[in-house]
């Protein structure tokens, strides 16, 4: 049995851990109803503008654009994955982990080479292991730690945009946790180059300004990077959510520690009480006997 002074100590440090976790909680909640007002505000611009670029009837369309249309070979597929540079979110990373390599897997089995882009250090580390796997595997440092997300989504957007126009990929997916609510969310691919296309039983005519190649050429790259800045809004506001979760129930772990340990310090320490009470008894009786 543990003394009391052993009893203290414990329940000394799982306090000092509540309070650590309690105030996790805190800042990931506030962090959380950040994230998920910008994720939310710009969900329907970034939804509506792919929509209308992928709705487009292509066979009235007389541009050659591959970032449109596609290659007809697609040998080589890059995945931008996107996950978190800090631990402390529960499974977030490892469920990131998981369905990348499921992807991987299967666009091998279709004879086809995989490339990575990691953004956030814990997802990189957690690839790492499969390395083999991969042609290539590259760490965009520091890609959370600026204020203007928005700008490094755009530079990322211009760097698959410009492998993809050399050659070096035929294809590009990109890896994120949809944030749907604070209990809510599921790692999903979506496939950003080329243009994914979209039924469209409107037979009206879709009339461009000045003409349809200087509206794609334009429209297509702003295209890519919307997706992508919309894909790191909602696997912040996942992250946030999956750390205030993590952070409460170890909480609540730490309370139900707190009342077990209490307990036991308290029948320690009666029982302590009561062996020295019966110790004076005896020894009272004893003299008394005398």
């Amino acid at each position: 049995m543990a003394s009391l002074k052993e009893l203290r100590n414990k329940i000394g440090v799982i306090e000092s851990t509540r309070k650590v976790t309690d105030a996790m909680k805190l800042v990931a909640g506030v962090k959380l109803r950040k994230s998920e007002q910008k994720a939310e505000a710009s969900r329907e611009y970034a939804s509506t503008l792919h929509s209308i670029l992928a709705k487009i009837r292509r066979e009235f369309i007389d541009v050659e654009s591959e970032l449109f249309f596609g290659r007809k070979r697609e040998k080589t597929v890059l995945l931008v994955v996107l996950a978190s540079d800090r631990g402390l979110c529960g499974n977030f990373n490892y469920l990131v982990g998981k369905e990348t390599m499921n992807i991987v897997q299967n666009l091998q089995t279709e004879g086809k080479n995989v490339r990575i882009i990691c953004i956030g250090n814990k997802i990189r580390d957690i690839l790492k292991k499969f390395s083999d796997s991969f042609e290539k595997m590259e760490l965009l440092e520091g890609f959370y730690r600026s204020n203007d997300i928005y700008e490094n989504s755009k530079k990322l957007a211009e760097k698959i945009v410009s492998e993809f126009m050399s050659g070096k990929v035929d294809k590009v997916g990109i890896i994120y946790t949809r944030y749907y609510s604070a209990m809510n969310h599921s790692v999903e691919l979506k496939n950003i180059i080329p243009l994914s296309c979209e039924p469209n039983n409107d037979k009206t005519d879709t009339v461009f300004e000045p003409n349809a190649e200087k509206v794609l050429n334009d429209l297509l790259p702003f295209n890519i990077t919307i997706q992508i800045y919309q894909a790191v809004l909602e696997s912040i506001a996942s992250e946030q959510s999956s750390r205030m979760t993590s952070m409460d129930n170890a909480t609540r772990n730490a309370d139900n520690l707190l009342s077990e340990f209490k307990m036991q310090y308290n029948r320690t320490r009666q029982a302590k009480i009561t062996l020295e009470l019966v110790e004076v008894i005896s020894g009272a009786k004893a003299i008394a006997k005398e």
